[in-house]
């Protein structure tokens, strides 16, 4: 399908929402526009009409039962349908059908992470299929999030501590221009973050994901035909290293790189600068001395530690606030690689 056109107010109507919400929304532009204008244009009259004049008196106002009973209730009636029109649909957005597809959604600062029902995961990035129910099952690892597609139409809270949920269904595929996806709730700002994320022939680059503004994931549409290989082969793909890691004299080390700079980067320096978390530089074979008066020497069986279960042991000089990292077993070693040859 093409994709429809952008309209003065508002996106893209991209899902099977998208409709029902712009029509609720105009009927009560349009309610306020008229009651802007009879308000405004009915003071303006009386403003002229009982303008102060020479040989004219003020009398006291007498009033009319009719016409105040009819602009006490004709409000409510408004009401009364807005509410009725409302409910409906909210009722709609948050009942999906028995057969929707699910998506596993894991916000956290300042990223978002999707799995999909094969085990497929995606950081940043989510491919779903068009004309096919999805419902997106969230949670959060640290603070409150907000899950929201302007053209899609769907918004919700990600709150720590519980799972949120909705569902849509998408209408038109994207092609190579990807809608975006927004963190809606201000979730926070690291310190001394500038630079907003931007993108680049449709892809999003590296300052992106680095406070909330910038918490941004990249949302594609595509057939479903199309989507069913692309979610297998990414199920493979997600387990080796990328394709030009493969002539690095070290994989394991190049994708580890990437992985740190997709998940990690944000809390975490490579050059010994100070951050929300230790710095990588030279971390392996260091001593750590914990809040609990503890320590140890880092290697692979704590950093694997710090990933699954991060406030087990906490550095001393830092808070606790790294979320647990859902990684299968080859890129938590892929990352230790990348580790290693910080030394």
């Amino acid at each position: 399908m093409n994709r429809p056109e952008a309209t003065l107010q508002m996106p893209p109507q991209m899902s099977n929402f998208a409709a029902e919400v712009d029509d609720l929304y105009y009927v009560i532009y349009w309610i306020s526009v008229v009651a802007f204008l009879l308000i405004v244009g009915l003071m303006t009259l009386y403003v002229w009409k009982y303008r102060r004049r020479p040989g004219h008196k003020p009398e006291i106002a007498g009033h009319n039962t009719l016409l105040e009973i009819g602009w006490t209730f004709s409000p409510l009636i408004i009401l009364g349908y807005l509410f009725v029109e409302g409910f409906a649909s909210y009722a709609r957005m948050t009942n999906p059908p028995p057969d929707a597809m699910e998506i596993r959604v894991v916000a956290s600062q300042w990223k978002w992470e999707f799995i999909h029902p094969n085990g497929a995961t995606e950081t940043n990035v989510l491919h779903v299929p068009v004309g096919r129910p999805v419902k997106m099952i969230m949670s959060s690892n640290d603070v409150l999030h907000s899950f929201y597609i302007p053209e899609f139409r769907v918004k919700r809270d990600v709150v720590p501590g519980m799972f949120s949920s909705l569902w849509f269904t998408a209408t038109h595929e994207t092609g190579e221009q990807p809608v975006t996806l927004f963190c809606a709730e201000y979730c926070g700002a690291a310190a001394g973050v500038q630079e907003a994320g931007h993108r680049e022939e449709g892809q999003f680059i590296d300052n992106q994901n680095t406070n909330h503004s910038t918490m941004l994931a990249a949302v594609t549409v595509m057939a479903a035909d199309s989507y069913d290989s692309w979610v297998r082969e990414e199920y493979d793909r997600g387990l080796r290293p990328p394709d030009d890691c493969q002539a690095d004299a070290n994989p394991q080390a190049c994708w580890g790189q990437k992985l740190y700079t997709q998940n990690c980067a944000a809390c975490h320096s490579t050059d010994g600068a100070a951050g929300a978390g230790p710095t990588w530089r030279g971390l392996i074979g260091r001593t750590s001395r914990f809040v609990d008066g503890t320590s140890a020497v880092v290697d692979e069986d704590y950093i694997r530690e710090s990933m699954t279960n991060p406030n087990a042991r906490v550095v001393q000089g830092f808070a606790p606030v790294m979320p647990v990292q859902r990684m299968h077993e080859k890129k938590v070693n892929a990352i230790i690689a990348y580790m290693r040859t910080l030394r």
